[in-house]
């Protein structure tokens, strides 16, 4: 079996796929996407299409490296990163169609077969909206940051007891300046209202956005009380040495990881003791290849993995199959831009999948068992999809 050639796909409202085509009619599907910045990855992808085809693509692991190293000596950096990822993510599809098996499988079988999923939240109450929309189109005028602390509990508790969720993460931008400090106890506030909505039995999280170091460790002071499942990126991203420091100093788990690409920068935060969760994302720190590696980096060092995934329900598709092979797997993100609310169920995937994943009441979705990704296209969904308007700008 060998490839042909690629095809590129603009999916509403922001996404761009990969279609990698062989000669014996298998069909890999992958997600090659920089967030804000889609057109320099297509342009990549399509300079590494040169790199593969006539070639086996079966053969991931080396062609992975083939598809690093090319270049003239420059690797990584996040376009080459976000666009090799999306191409590996649709060799382990062609891989595991090939083998008639899911991709879990190939990577040595489940360790779980349900995945737990969390669920972004703050001061705006949930809303979903038509597959291919962008989310702030059901914004219906409100304050996505309401000041009022029973708007948090309320939001909380519609996605626990409604919607099925058992595990949250609040989202907090303080931004990179200290005159925020007299708002940390407000912060605080808030926090403890997700959690009095949310209810005893439910894991939450915060995400306090590459605040200014010295306010990340008040935060985390005033939050570490309250038990957050882990506290993400406390430090500006370029910063690994803050982020050890932070770690340092609180015992509350720490976790990043989102925008570092490749395994080495991992390596360096392990290695000083700087993280209890990481957070690699498959669509930019080299696919399920990489992350699989960065994975067992992090179970030698006790910790935890937590995919980053804020994009489509493809990269979602992708990241479940790497999280069924892990031993350390946490819990799994996902982009409220996939959420679907029908016949009370929530829904990931609607109008792009054939069966969407279902969220159900332990608030984990169970494993395809199709072969490769495990997910087929659902055409008529797609058409409406593809006639809606694509944006640059993330959905």
């Amino acid at each position: 079996m060998k490839i042909t050639h690629f095809e590129i796909l603009k999916v509403p409202p922001s996404w761009v796929w990969v279609k990698v085509h062989t000669d014996e009619g298998l069909v890999g599907l992958g997600e090659p996407y920089l967030e804000n910045h889609p057109e320099p990855v297509i342009a990549e992808v399509k300079r590494l299409e040169s790199c593969l085809v006539g070639k086996d693509p079966t053969r991931v692991e080396q062609l992975w490296a083939e598809m690093y190293n090319s270049g003239l000596g420059y690797k990584g950096g996040p376009i080459k990163m976000s666009a090799l990822s999306g191409i590996d993510i649709a060799l382990w599809d062609i891989a595991g169609k090939a083998a008639g098996l899911p991709v879990y499988k190939l990577l040595g079988g489940p360790c779980q077969e349900r995945i737990r999923i969390y669920r972004a939240t703050g001061g705006a109450l949930p809303h979903f909206v038509q597959p291919g929309r962008p989310y702030r189109a059901g914004y219906t005028g409100e304050r996505r940051r309401a000041e009022d602390p029973d708007v948090w509990a309320e939001a909380a508790r519609i996605l626990v007891q409604e919607w099925g969720y058992r595990c949250l993460k609040v989202h907090f931008g303080p931004g990179d300046g200290l005159e925020v400090t007299s708002r940390v106890d407000r912060f605080a506030g808030y926090f403890a209202a997700v959690r009095a909505g949310a209810g005893p039995d439910v894991d939450v999280a915060v995400d306090i956005h590459n605040p200014h170091p010295a306010i990340a460790l008040q935060l985390i002071e005033a939050l570490a009380p309250q038990r957050p499942l882990f506290v993400e990126e406390p430090m500006p991203i370029e910063r690994v040495d803050a982020l050890v420091e932070i770690a340092r100093r609180t015992s509350a788990p720490i976790a990043a990881g989102e925008r570092w690409m490749g395994k080495w920068v991992f390596f360096d935060a392990l290695r000083q003791g700087a993280l209890a969760v990481l957070q690699p994302d498959l669509c930019h720190a080299g696919g399920i290849t990489e992350c699989r590696k960065i994975a067992a980096m992090g179970e030698a060092a006790f910790a935890k993995v937590a995919l980053h995934c804020p994009l489509s329900p493809l990269a979602l598709a992708a990241s479940l199959q790497l999280d069924a092979a892990l031993p350390n797997f946490l819990v799994q993100e996902h982009n409220e831009v996939l959420d679907y609310r029908q016949d009370g169920r929530t829904l990931f995937g609607k109008g792009y999948f054939k069966q969407p994943f279902v969220l159900e009441d332990d608030g984990c979705v169970a494993l395809p068992t199709a072969p490769g990704l495990g997910v087929e296209l659902d055409e008529d969904g797609m058409a409406e999809i593809m006639a809606m308007p694509w944006s640059e700008q993330r959905g």
